[in-house]
């Protein structure tokens, strides 16, 4: 498929953090000692984030610079929202192909409750998945935890983080303890809501979701992890833990599969998940 996401735009400018801006352009070329300290620090800090600090200005105005970057970047962002999984996923990682209620990508966008619900033949299907696995008996009924893979609002960043943060999640619950599901899931148009209408199906007694999250500028490839423990419809997102930025730029995939094995077994072993952990 071809990646249409920041077209104008190579991998290396995107990634790249923001360089520190000269002391000449923040005005800040005080010879003492004070000054030279205070310019260090910040351009510590300036090279430790991607985000927008210590820009510098041109009177009242944003440089051109910045403001080109800003504009790139909220494009970028914009082509997230739109970009689409790639065919083969489901297929490569052996998951299940779903999709919720919604007819379209503009349908996903207008309508967020379309994509909290299975449509019904999806349903059907899951169903009917379920009912091939029930010969396994260690798969028969409630699996500890449903590893489900939405598109979100930015299936690049599916396209992008779950090759290697996939195998290492399934590793690291797997190695935990923990009974996974029979088979993966991947849903069309999904919102994080959808665990809860297939966790109330499969009787799961966990569910995480892997999703695409809402970009914002520069981070159009971050994907959380949302896991309910207990799910059922409509759960509340208070009872319910995020980990997000996972990326190239953020969080791991294995720091995130330690972060969710931690959150799994303290769910599992007070019985309930969310703030109240």
């Amino acid at each position: 498929m071809e990646n249409k996401i920041a077209r104008w735009l190579d991998d290396s400018s995107y990634h790249s953090s923001y360089s520190s801006p000269s002391a000449n352009s923040l005005n800040r070329s005080n010879s003492n000692s004070n000054s030279n300290s205070n310019s260090n620090l910040l351009d510590r800090l300036v090279n430790s984030t991607p985000s927008r600090i210590a820009v510098g200005r041109s009177g009242t105005r944003y440089k051109t610079e910045t403001y080109l970057k800003m504009r790139a970047d909220h494009a970028v962002a914009k082509d997230a929202v739109y970009s689409e999984v790639s065919e083969d996923l489901p297929i490569k990682f052996n998951l299940l192909p779903l999709k919720t209620n919604c007819t379209d990508r503009e349908d996903y966008l207008l309508f967020p409750g379309r994509g909290r619900r299975l449509h019904p033949d999806s349903i059907n299907l899951l169903n009917q998945h379920q009912h091939q696995h029930q010969h396994q008996s260690q798969h028969s009924n409630s699996p500890d935890v449903q590893i489900i893979v939405g598109d979100g609002l930015s299936a690049w960043a599916i396209n992008e983080n779950l090759p290697q943060l996939l195998p290492c999640l399934e590793q690291n619950i797997q190695a935990a303890g923990f009974l996974l599901g029979a088979f993966g899931i991947f849903v069309r148009f999904a919102r994080v809501g959808v665990q809860d209408h297939i966790g109330t199906l499969l009787n799961a007694k966990s569910t995480l979701i892997l999703v695409g999250e809402r970009p914002g500028l520069g981070t159009g490839d971050s994907l959380s992890i949302y896991i309910a423990y207990n799910p059922k419809l409509d759960q509340d997102n208070a009872e319910k833990n995020c980990i997000s930025n996972v990326r190239s730029l953020g969080l791991s995939p294995e720091e995130a599969s330690k972060e969710t094995v931690r959150i799994l077994r303290k769910a599992f072993q007070k019985g309930r998940g969310g703030v109240s952990l």
